[in-house]
């Protein structure tokens, strides 16, 4: 009955220590990348989302979508595991640049240039 328990405890912390993290979990670590931008939110934002849904990096990618929370802007990609937070900053936009789990390199760089190329 006892190994039974261990099992069972064991197979619960392996799926939950697979999961990957939730973005809101991924904004509590450092980003990415920042950047700062002369653009406002709406234009910056929209140019990350323009460059995220019309590029491939390993496949094409269906899930880009964005999210206004407030003055602040979203752009998801990649099923929410890639994204990018932008605010306002000064005169201009500022841009924080996620993901939710280490993936391959290319990936990350190619999403990142699109977000500095925006900049």
């Amino acid at each position: 009955m006892n190994y039974f328990r261990i099992g069972s405890l064991a197979g619960v912390l392996l799926i939950c220590g697979c999961q990957a993290p939730t973005p809101d979990q991924a904004r509590q670590q450092q980003p990415v990348f920042q950047g700062q931008s002369a653009r406002t939110v709406p234009q910056l934002s929209d140019c990350i989302y323009r460059g995220w849904s019309t590029t491939n990096v390993i496949a094409k990618d269906n899930t880009t979508h964005t999210q206004p929370n407030g003055s602040e802007i979203s752009v998801f990609t990649w099923e929410d595991s890639i994204f990018a937070d932008v605010s306002s900053h000064r005169k201009g936009a500022n841009v924080k640049y996620f993901t939710t789990f280490q993936m391959a390199p290319q990936v990350i760089a190619d999403r990142q240039a699109i977000v500095e190329h925006c900049l």
